[in-house]
């Protein structure tokens, strides 16, 4: 206790009045017995940032954006997360050799630092270098300590205790008024599998992956798929002398390519994921979006866009009529995998045969059963393991599996098979606890928008973890954390509502995604969640200026997705630049996509055609 007549300044640099952020002089340290002048000055706090990979890196950036002070601990020796590799790693989840990412670098690329150029596909080694410019050019390095795990994180009355085991005899203590947790999900493998605790072979996760060298001419079961899987069962089919590949339910298949030249991704765009997800359905859509909850606003926009779209629609026929259909090509006459556009391919080394194309259309059928105009399954980017299944270089069974004894594997549709190893693409249990940071039931949807967790006084988020059905993991991880750097400065107040908004999006992802009903991380769109995120930011384009300017309307709404619409307008927006990177590809499928909001929005969601390959 203070002697007599001291008054005791706590420095909590941070001072909150309930759930609301009070402010205090711009960027100045604030102390407990200090008075806030105004509400509408920010704060800077002192913020722990755990992980430096690609959610953590943007996390540290954003938070400078906003004057706070950061400090980024880490265990590696340099930054990149799972995409650094180093002598000794074998037994940690790392990015392997031959990877290539899933969605262009125009989507795995930050809002702040743009790809430039064609959407390509960059490699496990490309975009490493890319996270080392991103921090380099904004000085990111200097705030992270590396060689330093986090081993717990203590609550106090004003913020958090954060434990380091930096290697010397006694453990690293610092106090920090906020922490952001970045490592992302992939902590500690899946292994157990009960149905495999007979096999004596030797068991592998995909967490250990590199390369296919250790399973040449052997005989392997591979049990899972997701992304990461079809890329490991295609490299081991490549080698081995038998290979099965079992799993229980099917992911969604989406080709990379889509005509051979252009990306896949360059077709998101958002009147599509609105009709799939708002149109098409009686069921309430959650996230908000231009229009916010009015009625008058929703009712204009969507006028405009029947308006807008048919004009398209018009504009495109006539070009099309006058000139023919335009020629899909490159000037460097490569594709996005800078492979030659001849033959057409559908994925990295992967053909676009009517054999290949019609085992995806089957394979997802049978992940839809009932069909459906809008995917509930995850998806997987990645195709390239198609031709070993229709080849038969590859076995599938997906039975399920009843038992192991020896190298013995039973299957429950009755067949059994022999193999040397086994190789375990089943993910990565959900614990997320470090100290007193936890989150309930390791499902993410019991925290706002995957990141805010509801129990902390908006002191503490997970960032990060969330998984697109189509898009990329960096862009939400920057979305989050410029949400979370305005909440620690006072300038935004999360919904009072939390619990009651934490479960209304929860019962919303579940049913879009409840053909994947573990993988609780994800969410079914991409666009729609960023979307929702802006608008609270305070960096989505209005409405009203996107109806008064029909080039933005447009391109923001039948244009290829493009993170650098959220760099437009708002605070830390880039201005033209950002307009000059939105306006560098032209508005995809014209036809198509405004024939999507002008005819399909007339129709009841009874009628909408079934949307599958």
């Amino acid at each position: 206790m203070p002697p007599k007549g001291v008054t005791q300044c706590v420095p909590l640099r941070l001072i909150r009045e309930g759930s609301i952020l009070l402010a205090s002089p711009n960027y100045r340290r604030v102390t407990a017995c200090e008075v806030p002048r105004s509400e509408t000055e920010a704060v800077s706090v002192k913020v722990c940032v755990v992980g430096a990979g690609p959610s953590g890196l943007t996390t540290i950036k954003q938070l400078l954006d906003e004057g706070h002070e950061v400090v980024c601990f880490d265990k590696n020796a340099d930054l990149g997360g799972i995409w650094y590799r180093h002598d000794g790693d074998a037994d940690q989840m790392k990015a392997f050799d031959n990877l290539y990412l899933t969605v262009s670098m125009k989507l795995m690329a930050y809002s702040d630092f743009p790809h430039r150029g064609d959407r390509v596909f960059y490699t496990r080694a490309q975009y490493l270098d890319y996270l080392r410019e991103y921090a380099r050019r904004f000085g990111l390095a200097g705030h992270i300590r590396y060689g330093s795990p986090v081993t717990d994180l203590k609550r106090t009355g004003s913020g958090w205790t954060v434990t380091v085991d930096n290697g010397g005899p006694a453990p690293h203590i610092e106090d920090f008024d906020a922490v952001a947790v970045c490592t992302g999900p992939f902590r500690t493998p899946n292994t157990a599998i009960p149905e495999l605790a007979g096999f004596t072979g030797e068991v592998v996760h995909s967490a250990q992956y590199r390369n296919n060298e250790p399973f040449r001419g052997k005989r392997v079961l591979v049990v899972g798929l997701a992304e990461s899987g079809a890329d490991i069962v295609r490299e081991i089919g490549d080698v081995a002398s038998e290979c099965t590949l079992a799993i229980r339910s099917r992911s969604f298949l989406l080709p990379r390519l889509s005509d051979g030249v252009r990306t896949t991704d360059h077709g998101t765009v958002r009147s599509h994921q609105h009709e799939m997800l708002r149109r098409a359905t009686d069921v309430p859509f959650e996230y908000d979006t231009f229009w916010g909850r009015s009625r008058i606003a929703k009712g204009i926009f969507i006028g405009t866009s029947m308006l807008y779209g048919a004009a398209t629609t018009a504009v495109a026929a006539l070009r099309h009529k006058l000139r023919g259909a335009p020629e899909v090509t490159t000037e460097t006459g490569l594709n996005p995998f800078q492979q030659p556009i001849e033959p057409t391919m559908l994925d990295l080394d992967t053909p676009a045969t009517e054999e290949n194309i019609e085992y995806i259309r089957n394979w997802n059928r049978a992940s839809h059963p009932d069909g459906s105009w809008t995917q509930k399954a995850i998806f997987s980017k990645n195709v390239t393991f198609v031709p070993h299944l229709v080849s038969g270089r590859i076995a599938l069974n997906d039975a399920g599996i009843e038992s192991a004894d020896g190298t013995t594997v039973r299957f429950k549709d009755g067949q059994s098979a022999d193999f040397d190893m086994v190789m375990l693409c089943t993910g990565f249990t959900r614990d997320f606890t470090i100290g007193d940071l936890s989150i309930e039931d390791g499902n993410v949807r019991n925290l706002y928008k995957h990141f805010l967790h509801p129990d902390h006084a908006g002191t503490a988020a997970y960032i990060g973890l969330v998984r697109p059905f189509s898009g990329g993991i960096p862009i939400c991880a920057e979305m989050q954390a410029r949400y979370f750097a305005r909440v620690l400065s006072g300038e935004l107040s999360p919904p009072r509502d939390l619990g009651q908004r934490i479960e209304r999006d929860r019962l919303w992802e579940e049913y879009w995604t409840s053909l994947s009903p573990t993988h609780t991380e994800a969410i079914p769109a991409q666009v729609l969640y960023l979307d929702s995120l802006a608008s609270e930011i305070g960096c989505l384009m209005p409405w009203w200026k996107m109806v008064l300017n029909p080039k933005l309307f447009i391109q923001l709404w039948f244009g290829a997705f493009n993170q650098s619409s959220y760099r437009l307008v708002g605070p830390h927006n880039l201005g033209q630049a950002a307009y000059d990177d939105l306006y560098s590809e032209p508005v995809a499928n014209r036809r198509f996509v405004a024939w999507d909001m002008s005819v399909l929005a007339l129709m009841p969601p009874s009628v909408h055609p079934e949307h599958l390959m």
